[in-house]
């Protein structure tokens, strides 16, 4: 036993770094699928796909992107789901960037998504708009909204055939990693529109008392809500193969803490060893 103990004592610590490494990667490699979990999708997950899923062809529905890339791992997966329900249900998406710096990110996204399979017919103008940025705050975009969404955001397009006011959205999604879907949430009282929320982990239970009084329709919570969204959409048909970063990132978390707990394990085991022996 001693000899083990001494053994343990002496590992590299760049061998412990290394492996906590791999196991943050690994997952996201072709052919570790096989470390994603099997879980359950929660009431307020189901409840946002149900909403959009309920909608007729050419509704329209409102994304506000409100998000930097610093946040993209737990809230990109999210919008990448709720967006590609959208296109596969053919309703109208309009997304709005409270955020100057979330702007690359949808881009990037929504390119993404025109080169995967069966989502090559889809145009900007068309399928779906960015609204673009506004330096004025969220309570005066709505306000503006209700008067005139087109010329809020000074665009044009066939896309905005029937829409005149933010009343004539059927559904809205605000992505944030902070109190912003407040501000929509203090002014749905007003105008009484449909919305549903993702954020991350950590602000989720500020935002339980929404979901509790109603004010909230559903909501993605954290990375294992946009989990399992994307599990809810390949259980629909999508393909698996583009539709698992959310899961990978699942596995990518767990594997890094089990591998953590293995060290600190241990360590705590030689400490009350040598404890123990000292004391004998």
């Amino acid at each position: 036993m001693d000899t083990l103990i001494q053994k343990l004592k002496r590992i590299d610590k760049r061998w412990i770094y290394l492996m906590i490494f791999l196991s943050c990667i690994l997952p996201f490699f072709p052919g570790f699928q096989f470390l994603n979990m099997e879980f359950g999708e929660t009431k307020e997950t189901i409840a946002v796909y149900d909403n959009i899923n309920m909608l007729e062809e050419g509704d329209a529905v409102f994304v506000d992107w409100a998000f930097d890339p610093t946040l993209a791992a737990e809230l990109l997966p999210m919008v990448e789901q709720t967006v590609k329900q959208c296109f596969d249900k053919k309703l109208r998406v309009f997304i709005y960037y409270p955020v100057i710096t979330g702007m690359s990110l949808g881009e990037n996204l929504l390119e993404k998504i025109k080169g995967e399979e069966g989502y090559e017919h889809i145009e900007e103008g068309v399928h779906y708009q960015q609204l673009g940025y506004l330096p004025i705050g969220v309570d005066m975009v709505l306000f503006s909204m209700y008067s005139d969404f087109k010329g809020t955001f000074s665009k044009e397009g066939k896309i905005f055939d029937g829409i005149k006011t933010f009343a004539d959205m059927k559904y809205m999604m605000t992505f944030a990693g902070s109190a912003h879907p407040e501000s929509y949430i203090l002014l749905q009282r007003r105008f009484g529109f449909k919305m549903g929320t993702g954020v991350t982990a950590v602000m989720g239970p500020d935002f339980i008392p929404y979901l509790q009084t109603g004010q909230l329709d559903g909501m993605l919570f954290g990375l294992k809500g946009a989990a399992e969204y994307e599990n809810l959409r390949v259980k629909a048909g999508a393909d698996k193969k583009y539709n698992q970063k959310a899961n990978s990132g699942m596995a990518s978390l767990t594997l890094a803490h089990l591998v953590m707990f293995l060290f600190i394990g241990i360590g705590n085991f030689i400490f009350f060893f040598e404890k123990k022996r000292k004391k004998n």
